[in-house]
This record gives structure tokens, sequence and C-alpha cells, in this order.
């Protein structure tokens, strides 16, 4: 139990290293975030111009 607490301790750093690694973290989610919601507004803006042009749902 010792090893592990020192692990996160990281001989008195632990606060910067664990704090930012959750900052990276939550980046990276809000960057895979925006581009799910960016390709499907690419798709909804696809589908609309092919049922303008065509009439057709692709």
């Amino acid at each position: 139990m010792i090893e592990f607490s020192l692990f996160f301790d990281m001989n008195g750093y632990g606060f910067f290293i664990w704090s930012a690694y959750l900052v990276w973290l939550f980046l990276l989610i809000l960057l895979i975030l925006k581009v799910i919601l960016r390709k499907r507004l690419i798709e909804k803006k696809l589908k609309y111009s092919n049922l303008e042009k065509y009439g057709v749902n692709k």
C-alpha cells in the first residue's frame, strides 16, 4: 500500500503532474467531441443539399 501512495505522491510533485494529466484528458475529450459533432453537422448539411438538389436522401 505504501508503494501505491508513493506512486501518486511522486516526490511531492504529484499534485502538479496529476492535475496536468487531468487538464490534458479534459482537452482531449473536448477535441474528440468537437470532431464528432462537426462530422454530424456536415452529414446533415450534405443530406439537406442532396435533398434540395435531387430530391433524394442519400
